[in-house]
């Protein structure tokens, strides 16, 4: 009994101590396909279709004001209750998007191409392997700094800031446009 116990304090311990670090790279993503398939209507209302960079705006910032928490393994409704999404970094992305499935960081850019960085546009996302963040807008006019949305990990939750392209490039992060965005 008292090893379990040993057992079980240690790891909570170290599930606390990475929910803290913020470092969410480091955390495993959540199952790719736990929720259930699309039903016909979900098609109907065009999940997995075309989608225009406003309304892919309109769902992360619900998201956002909604203050989704930060999470691997629960699913929250998207703006209009049309389906759920994993409420991790690569869920936010593939709900804004209005995907089919929450994707994870390595399945991301199966519905993606790269870009270059000065053709970024709103609903864009910028990944790098373990992460993805979803750009919002130029923060300035010299186009060094993005605003940007995520799930950033289990302290921080959703978050809404800028960051400059030159500490996303150390971070090894890429431009993508999703391959069914309009506009």
């Amino acid at each position: 009994m008292r090893i379990r116990h040993a057992v079980a304090a240690t790891a909570l311990s170290l599930g606390l101590l990475s929910g803290i670090s913020g470092i969410a790279h480091a955390m495993p993503e959540g199952p790719a396909e736990q929720e259930t398939p699309i039903s016909q209507e979900q098609a109907a209302a065009g999940y997995g279709g075309t989608i225009t960079r406003t309304e892919v705006m309109k769902r992360a910032k619900d998201w956002w004001d909604r203050k989704v928490p930060y999470s691997q393994s629960a699913y929250t409704w998207d703006v209009n209750h049309g389906k759920k999404y994993r409420q991790d970094c690569s869920g936010f992305v593939s709900m804004a998007w209005k995907l089919t499935s929450s994707r994870t960081t390595s399945t991301l850019d199966e519905v993606a191409t790269k870009i270059s960085w000065a053709n970024l546009k709103p609903g864009d996302m910028i990944l790098r392997n373990g992460h993805v963040k979803l750009f919002e807008k130029w923060a300035n006019s010299a186009h060094t700094s993005v605003w940007i949305y995520e799930e950033g990990n289990t302290r921080d939750d959703m978050d809404h800031e800028s960051i400059s392209i030159a500490s996303l490039k150390d971070g090894g992060y890429a431009p993508w446009k999703y391959k069914k965005i309009s506009g």
